[in-house]
């Protein structure tokens, strides 16, 4: 099978890129011209290549979807907090929504036969209040990322429908793993650098996805039958309160966890002063996923556990850390 990925410089992108290799796929990977570095692509010695200018709704794609079965789309503007401005709005339908509904439309002219989209559980909104989200809630997009995702998801539906090609929509919560960046790995300072952290009372609960369970999960909508024309939420079938996550990432780097049981309105008017609403939502707010449509539909289920993918994720970071100092030694 011959398989488009793009995204594949991104965490999960490299992650799937290795996967699809080892499993044999005929995989071509896109690239923005402006990283056309032997650097980088020397992280993809396999497979072919492809180079475009931009992602956006005027992207010429003919010459990537030569003889493609099937395009893995995860390239897009990553969500910013920022992201409501009228600029950022507008940036994020060009990619987001244009970039990818014509991406869609030109495969199917060219006869791929499945298209799958990774979307996010932001689509649904940004705190579960009356249970965990599932697929066949009403959409609630909060902010332009989760619009644009979301206008990207009901073009692909209607290109599907209108021309027989297939469409899998992936829902995922926050992802973490080797590699990650942005609010993960902020947590990941925070708690190796063992100052008190006021979260010891948080009770909420929230979902997350081990990198390595997402790109199973991918890999699964490609080849099987079921997902084709499905949306799908997927976690790792264990949810935590903030407070259980940093026990964990704790005890992963065989440390103590130093947190202070401060009151949530206390914390929720700090953060709110602050201007960090979208903060405190994070850590005190609820955001759980009913995954459990792919496990019984597609038979799947999470690869490795919670504990198992912060251990993998804290023992990256700890060998990173090393790596950085030794560096500095060397300096």
């Amino acid at each position: 099978m011959n398989i488009l990925l793009t995204g594949a410089t991104g965490f999960v992108g490299k992650a799937l890129y290795r996967e699809l290799i080892a499993q044999k796929y005929n995989l071509t990977c896109v690239f923005r011209k402006r990283h056309k570095t032997d650097r980088l692509l020397s992280e993809f010695g396999t497979g072919d290549r492809c180079f475009v200018d931009h992602v956006d709704g005027n992207t010429p794609w003919s010459a990537c979807l030569k003889g493609i079965d099937q395009v893995v789309h995860l390239a897009g503007l990553a969500h910013a907090v920022n992201g409501n401005d009228p600029d950022s709005a507008r940036h994020f339908f060009s990619v987001n929504h244009e970039g990818t509904s014509n991406l869609a439309a030109q495969a199917a002219r060219h006869g791929v036969q499945r298209f799958i989209f990774m979307s996010s559980i932001m689509v649904n909104g940004k705190t579960s209040t009356a249970g965990p989200f599932c697929e066949t809630d009403r959409a609630n997009p909060q902010n332009a990322y989760a619009a644009a995702k979301f206008a990207a998801e009901k073009s692909l539906e209607k290109i599907g429908a209108d021309t027989g090609m297939e469409v899998v929509i992936l829902r995922p919560p926050l992802v973490y793993g080797p590699y990650v960046k942005a609010n993960f790995l902020k947590l990941l300072d925070l708690v190796y650098s063992a100052i008190p952290l006021p979260f010891g009372a948080v009770s909420n609960k929230r979902s997350f996805v081990c990198l390595e369970n997402l790109v199973d999960a991918v890999c699964l909508c490609i080849c099987h039958e079921k997902a084709a024309n499905k949306t799908f939420m997927v976690s790792d079938h264990q949810d935590l309160s903030t407070t259980q996550l940093i026990q964990k990432i704790a005890a992963a780097m065989g440390r103590k966890p130093r947190l202070v049981a401060v009151p949530e309105k206390y914390m929720k008017s700090c953060f709110s002063l602050a201007g960090l609403d979208h903060m405190y939502d994070r850590l005190w707010g609820n955001l759980q996923v009913d995954a459990s449509k792919i496990q019984m539909l597609l038979g799947w289920k999470p690869r490795v556990t919670v504990d198992q993918g912060i251990m993998t994720t804290v023992q990256w970071y700890l060998a990173t850390r090393r790596h950085k100092r030794k560096l500095k030694v060397q300096v």
